[in-house]
């Protein structure tokens, strides 16, 4: 009964976090616009906050709680299951007969590379995460936010999908409920952690992170039916960029700390998921089911060496 009750919690914790995040970003973008706010500041929010809400306050709450190795195990199992999972069904679900090279903003994958090479370098020299370390990664985002931003110039049509009333009300509304949410996520998946003796790492690289990743599926089966895999591939790109850059130094300034558990597995597979990132958006892209099950294959002996 207590399972049933605490996958009940994480469930719905999920739902108001994923469903909060969204529409809370998407009020923040309607009243930039309605108060022309620049458009670069709006780029930002969509760009920089809106590819990495639900890992925010997903690891943000495990870091306010003590729990820093949750908050990291989101981090890094999110990215991986961007560059591994998501990946996979894009080349599944692309239509047969689509071969293209992909149109990226060079400056996205160059940045996640950097983040991705300091992240791993400072935990191998260091073996924790320190104060300064996430001072230093929120300066460096701020920083790559605005130069993507002068690189790709996106239009205000572009961001606002549809015209939305009662904006302040509706965006207070979806605050409370993402932080609710990602309340009941990381106490339910403490909780569940408890119950089956495992750590709160594996739980953050595996249940949360595919959790906070849903998003990011759901929008590459939807890009690869309609024939646009460079939106997958840009979402992954700036989605593990700031999940690194925001939220790994937001939760390192929450809680510096040495983490209860050792990370150098997950580290090699983040080096190896982001080489593959890399190596696959630089070639054609076209529909292939064996690279999908490649993919997968390797995501499933990451979850498999995590226990």
């Amino acid at each position: 009964m207590d399972i049933l009750i605490i996958s009940t919690g994480l469930i719905f914790g999920f739902f108001l976090l994923i469903k909060g995040a969204d529409e809370m970003v998407q009020s923040a973008i309607q009243i930039a616009v309605k108060f022309s706010i620049p458009s670069s500041i709006i780029g930002a929010i969509f760009i920089g906050f809106g590819t990495s809400t639900p890992e925010l306050f997903a690891s943000a709450g495990a870091a306010f709680k003590g729990d820093l190795d949750l908050g990291v195990g989101n981090i890094i199992g999110s990215n991986i299951a961007n560059a591994l999972l998501v990946l996979s069904v894009l080349y599944i679900f692309l239509p047969k007969g689509f071969s293209k090279s992909l149109k990226l903003n060079k400056l996205s994958p160059i940045w996640m590379s950097i983040f991705t090479l300091v992240f791993a370098g400072y935990y191998v020299f260091f073996k924790n995460f320190s104060k300064t370390f996430g001072i230093a990664l929120l300066v460096l985002s701020s920083y790559v936010i605005f130069s993507l931003i002068r690189e790709e110039s996106i239009e205000q049509e572009e961001l606002v999908s549809s015209e939305r009333k009662n904006l302040l009300i509706r965006a207070s509304v979806a605050l409370g409920a993402t932080i609710y949410g990602s309340n009941l996520v990381v106490d339910n998946s403490v909780q569940l952690a408890e119950k089956f003796g495992i750590s709160s790492l594996i739980v953050g690289s595996t249940l949360i992170a595919v959790g906070t990743s849903l998003p990011e599926v759901a929008s590459s089966i939807a890009a690869a039916r309609l024939s646009k895999p460079s939106l997958v591939f840009g979402n992954i790109f700036g989605s593990n960029l700031f999940n690194i850059g925001l939220v790994g130094g937001s939760i390192f300034i929450i809680n510096p700390n040495n983490l209860s558990s050792d990370i150098s597995i997950s580290i090699y597979y983040l080096l190896i998921s982001g080489t593959i990132l890399l190596v696959l958006a630089f070639a054609k892209v076209s529909k292939n089911v064996i690279i999908g099950i490649i993919l997968i294959s390797i995501y499933v002996s990451y979850l498999l060496n995590l226990f």
